[in-house]
Protein backbone atom coordinates (compact mmCIF):
# COMPACT_ATOMS: atom_id res chain seq x y z
CA UNK A 1 0.00 0.00 0.00
CA UNK A 2 1.15 3.06 -0.79
CA UNK A 3 1.67 5.69 1.91
CA UNK A 4 2.71 9.54 2.08
CA UNK A 5 5.33 11.06 4.23
CA UNK A 6 4.25 14.79 5.25
CA UNK A 7 7.78 15.88 5.32
CA UNK A 8 8.72 15.25 1.77
CA UNK A 9 5.31 16.69 0.25
CA UNK A 10 6.07 19.92 2.05
CA UNK A 11 9.61 19.99 0.85
CA UNK A 12 8.85 18.97 -2.64
CA UNK A 13 5.81 21.44 -2.56
CA UNK A 14 7.95 24.41 -0.87
CA UNK A 15 10.94 23.60 -3.64
CA UNK A 16 8.23 23.55 -6.68
CA UNK A 17 6.44 26.83 -5.17
CA UNK A 18 10.07 28.35 -5.30
CA UNK A 19 10.69 27.61 -8.68
CA UNK A 20 7.17 28.46 -10.37
CA UNK A 21 5.76 31.04 -7.77
CA UNK A 22 5.06 33.92 -10.37
CA UNK A 23 2.27 32.92 -12.19
CA UNK A 24 0.47 30.53 -9.32
CA UNK A 25 1.07 33.35 -7.03
CA UNK A 26 -0.91 35.89 -9.90
CA UNK A 27 -3.38 33.00 -10.00
CA UNK A 28 -4.02 33.27 -6.49
CA UNK A 29 -4.81 36.74 -6.40
CA UNK A 30 -7.12 36.27 -9.35
CA UNK A 31 -8.97 33.29 -8.05
CA UNK A 32 -9.49 35.96 -4.49
CA UNK A 33 -11.09 38.59 -6.59
CA UNK A 34 -13.14 35.99 -8.45
CA UNK A 35 -14.43 34.77 -5.52
CA UNK A 36 -15.23 38.19 -3.91
CA UNK A 37 -17.86 38.82 -7.24
CA UNK A 38 -20.83 39.64 -6.40
CA UNK A 39 -20.26 40.41 -2.65
CA UNK A 40 -19.58 43.57 -1.15
CA UNK A 41 -19.90 44.89 3.09
CA UNK A 42 -21.04 48.21 3.71
CA UNK A 43 -18.02 49.60 6.05
CA UNK A 44 -20.08 52.06 7.85
CA UNK A 45 -22.17 49.86 9.49
CA UNK A 46 -18.94 47.46 10.42
CA UNK A 47 -17.59 50.01 12.01
CA UNK A 48 -17.45 49.72 15.61
CA UNK A 49 -18.82 46.46 15.76
CA UNK A 50 -16.33 44.98 17.74
CA UNK A 51 -17.24 46.90 20.66
CA UNK A 52 -20.69 45.57 20.38
CA UNK A 53 -21.61 42.67 22.96
CA UNK A 54 -24.72 41.42 21.89
CA UNK A 55 -24.25 38.68 19.54
CA UNK A 56 -27.45 39.40 18.17
CA UNK A 57 -26.82 43.04 17.35
CA UNK A 58 -23.79 41.82 15.47
CA UNK A 59 -25.23 39.09 13.37
CA UNK A 60 -28.36 41.54 11.85
CA UNK A 61 -25.71 44.21 11.57
CA UNK A 62 -23.29 42.12 9.61
CA UNK A 63 -26.27 40.67 7.70
CA UNK A 64 -27.67 43.92 6.81
CA UNK A 65 -24.11 44.86 5.95
CA UNK A 66 -23.69 42.30 3.34
CA UNK A 67 -25.00 42.61 -0.13
CA UNK A 68 -25.31 40.38 -3.31
CA UNK A 69 -25.80 40.66 -6.59
CA UNK A 70 -26.24 37.35 -7.65
CA UNK A 71 -25.62 37.41 -11.43
CA UNK A 72 -22.08 38.63 -10.40
CA UNK A 73 -21.90 35.67 -7.78
CA UNK A 74 -22.92 33.12 -10.39
CA UNK A 75 -20.36 34.42 -13.20
CA UNK A 76 -17.67 34.16 -10.51
CA UNK A 77 -18.74 30.75 -9.31
CA UNK A 78 -18.32 30.10 -13.24
CA UNK A 79 -14.93 31.54 -13.75
CA UNK A 80 -13.26 29.89 -10.72
CA UNK A 81 -14.59 26.55 -11.56
CA UNK A 82 -13.15 27.08 -14.80
CA UNK A 83 -9.33 28.32 -13.45
CA UNK A 84 -9.59 25.37 -10.79
CA UNK A 85 -9.34 23.18 -13.79
CA UNK A 86 -6.94 24.77 -15.36
CA UNK A 87 -4.53 25.34 -11.93
CA UNK A 88 -4.94 21.36 -11.35
CA UNK A 89 -3.47 20.77 -14.76
CA UNK A 90 -0.66 23.49 -14.43
CA UNK A 91 0.41 22.19 -11.24
CA UNK A 92 0.53 18.87 -12.46
CA UNK A 93 2.33 20.06 -15.49
CA UNK A 94 4.58 22.21 -13.15
CA UNK A 95 5.97 18.51 -11.17
CA UNK A 96 5.74 16.09 -13.87
CA UNK A 97 7.52 18.03 -16.98
CA UNK A 98 9.16 20.93 -14.87
CA UNK A 99 7.08 23.69 -15.93
CA UNK A 100 3.17 24.62 -15.88
CA UNK A 101 2.44 25.01 -19.68
CA UNK A 102 4.31 25.41 -22.93
CA UNK A 103 2.23 28.15 -23.80
CA UNK A 104 -0.89 29.61 -22.20
CA UNK A 105 -3.23 29.56 -24.99
CA UNK A 106 -2.47 25.85 -24.50
CA UNK A 107 -3.13 25.91 -20.90
CA UNK A 108 -6.13 27.66 -21.30
CA UNK A 109 -7.75 25.81 -23.65
CA UNK A 110 -10.29 23.05 -21.98
CA UNK A 111 -12.79 20.28 -23.02
CA UNK A 112 -16.14 22.31 -21.97
CA UNK A 113 -17.87 18.58 -21.81
CA UNK A 114 -14.86 17.89 -18.93
CA UNK A 115 -15.16 20.93 -17.34
CA UNK A 116 -19.19 20.89 -16.79
CA UNK A 117 -18.17 17.16 -15.15
CA UNK A 118 -15.66 18.73 -12.88
CA UNK A 119 -18.06 21.39 -11.97
CA UNK A 120 -20.63 18.68 -11.07
CA UNK A 121 -18.35 17.08 -9.01
CA UNK A 122 -16.88 20.51 -6.88
CA UNK A 123 -20.51 20.79 -6.24
CA UNK A 124 -21.48 17.05 -5.08
CA UNK A 125 -18.56 16.82 -2.84
CA UNK A 126 -19.20 20.19 -1.21
CA UNK A 127 -22.85 19.39 -0.59
CA UNK A 128 -21.35 15.63 0.96
CA UNK A 129 -19.00 17.28 2.89
CA UNK A 130 -21.86 19.48 4.47
CA UNK A 131 -24.48 16.88 5.12
CA UNK A 132 -21.56 14.90 7.19
CA UNK A 133 -20.65 18.06 8.70
CA UNK A 134 -24.10 18.62 10.07
CA UNK A 135 -23.75 15.26 11.38
CA UNK A 136 -21.60 15.73 14.46
CA UNK A 137 -18.76 17.38 12.40
CA UNK A 138 -16.93 13.88 12.35
CA UNK A 139 -18.10 12.40 9.57
CA UNK A 140 -18.01 15.54 7.57
CA UNK A 141 -14.29 15.44 8.20
CA UNK A 142 -14.11 11.78 7.04
CA UNK A 143 -15.95 12.60 3.47
CA UNK A 144 -13.70 15.71 2.86
CA UNK A 145 -10.50 13.20 3.21
CA UNK A 146 -11.74 10.06 1.85
CA UNK A 147 -13.15 11.89 -1.61
CA UNK A 148 -10.50 14.90 -2.06
CA UNK A 149 -9.35 13.64 -5.08
CA UNK A 150 -12.70 13.46 -6.85
CA UNK A 151 -12.14 16.89 -8.29
CA UNK A 152 -8.50 16.55 -9.13
CA UNK A 153 -9.08 13.32 -11.33
CA UNK A 154 -11.88 15.05 -13.05
CA UNK A 155 -8.83 17.66 -14.21
CA UNK A 156 -5.74 15.75 -14.70
CA UNK A 157 -6.87 12.27 -15.88
CA UNK A 158 -9.87 12.91 -17.57
CA UNK A 159 -12.31 10.46 -15.74
CA UNK A 160 -16.15 10.46 -15.18
CA UNK A 161 -18.05 11.47 -13.19
CA UNK A 162 -18.53 8.62 -11.17
CA UNK A 163 -15.44 7.19 -11.45
CA UNK A 164 -14.21 10.53 -9.75
CA UNK A 165 -15.27 9.44 -6.71
CA UNK A 166 -14.41 5.86 -7.06
CA UNK A 167 -10.95 6.34 -7.11
CA UNK A 168 -10.10 8.78 -4.60
CA UNK A 169 -11.93 6.48 -2.17
CA UNK A 170 -9.74 3.54 -3.55
CA UNK A 171 -6.75 6.12 -3.39
CA UNK A 172 -7.15 7.32 0.10
CA UNK A 173 -7.61 3.69 1.97
CA UNK A 174 -5.45 3.37 3.94
CA UNK A 175 -4.33 6.76 4.18
CA UNK A 176 -6.65 8.90 5.94
CA UNK A 177 -4.95 9.99 8.91
CA UNK A 178 -1.62 11.10 7.30
CA UNK A 179 -3.80 13.01 4.76
CA UNK A 180 -5.95 14.12 7.50
CA UNK A 181 -2.24 15.79 9.28
CA UNK A 182 -1.49 16.95 5.75
CA UNK A 183 -4.74 19.19 5.68
CA UNK A 184 -3.84 20.16 9.56
CA UNK A 185 -0.21 21.05 8.22
CA UNK A 186 -2.19 23.54 5.25
CA UNK A 187 -3.92 25.22 7.29
CA UNK A 188 -1.39 26.26 9.52
CA UNK A 189 1.15 27.15 6.56
CA UNK A 190 -2.16 29.27 5.55
CA UNK A 191 -2.03 30.94 8.63
CA UNK A 192 1.45 31.50 8.84
CA UNK A 193 0.95 33.13 5.02
CA UNK A 194 -1.60 35.62 7.01
CA UNK A 195 0.72 36.47 9.54
CA UNK A 196 3.62 37.37 6.74
CA UNK A 197 1.49 40.97 6.50
CA UNK A 198 -1.89 38.76 4.83
CA UNK A 199 -0.11 39.04 1.69
CA UNK A 200 1.98 36.24 2.09
CA UNK A 201 -1.31 33.68 2.21
CA UNK A 202 -0.87 34.15 -1.74
CA UNK A 203 2.62 32.44 -2.11
CA UNK A 204 1.40 29.88 0.87
CA UNK A 205 -1.80 28.82 -1.38
CA UNK A 206 1.07 28.07 -4.00
CA UNK A 207 2.39 26.04 -1.32
CA UNK A 208 -0.70 23.86 -0.36
CA UNK A 209 -2.05 23.49 -4.05
CA UNK A 210 1.20 21.28 -4.24
CA UNK A 211 1.02 19.91 -1.54
CA UNK A 212 -2.35 18.41 -2.64
CA UNK A 213 -1.29 17.09 -6.23
CA UNK A 214 2.28 16.02 -4.88
CA UNK A 215 -0.15 13.48 -2.08
CA UNK A 216 -1.99 12.77 -5.40
CA UNK A 217 0.48 11.95 -7.49
CA UNK A 218 2.06 9.33 -4.93
CA UNK A 219 -1.43 7.74 -4.29
CA UNK A 220 -2.68 7.45 -7.97
CA UNK A 221 -3.14 3.68 -8.87
CA UNK A 222 -1.34 3.68 -12.18
CA UNK A 223 2.49 4.42 -13.08
CA UNK A 224 2.90 7.86 -12.17
CA UNK A 225 5.98 9.58 -14.50
CA UNK A 226 9.15 10.82 -13.12
CA UNK A 227 8.68 14.12 -10.66
CA UNK A 228 10.41 17.49 -11.98
CA UNK A 229 11.20 19.84 -8.71
CA UNK A 230 13.80 22.18 -9.94
CA UNK A 231 13.42 23.43 -13.54
CA UNK A 232 12.72 26.88 -14.70
CA UNK A 233 13.52 27.28 -18.12
CA UNK A 234 10.20 27.75 -19.48
CA UNK A 235 8.35 31.28 -20.49
CA UNK A 236 5.06 32.09 -18.37
CA UNK A 237 3.70 34.70 -20.75
CA UNK A 238 3.38 33.75 -24.48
Amino acid sequence: MKKIVIGDIVSRAWDLAVNHWPVFVVISIITSIFSNLGVSYDTTILTGLGQNPDPQAVASALSEALSTNYPMMIIGILLLTYLGFVVYRMLYNAITIGRPYTTLGDALKVDFVQVCVFFCVEIVYGVIVALGTCLCILPGIFLAVRLMFAPMLVAIENVSFGEAFTRSWQMTSGNFWNLFLLGLTAIGIAILGLCACCVGIYFADVIINFMMVLAYMVLRVDNQPEVVVESTDYTEVQ
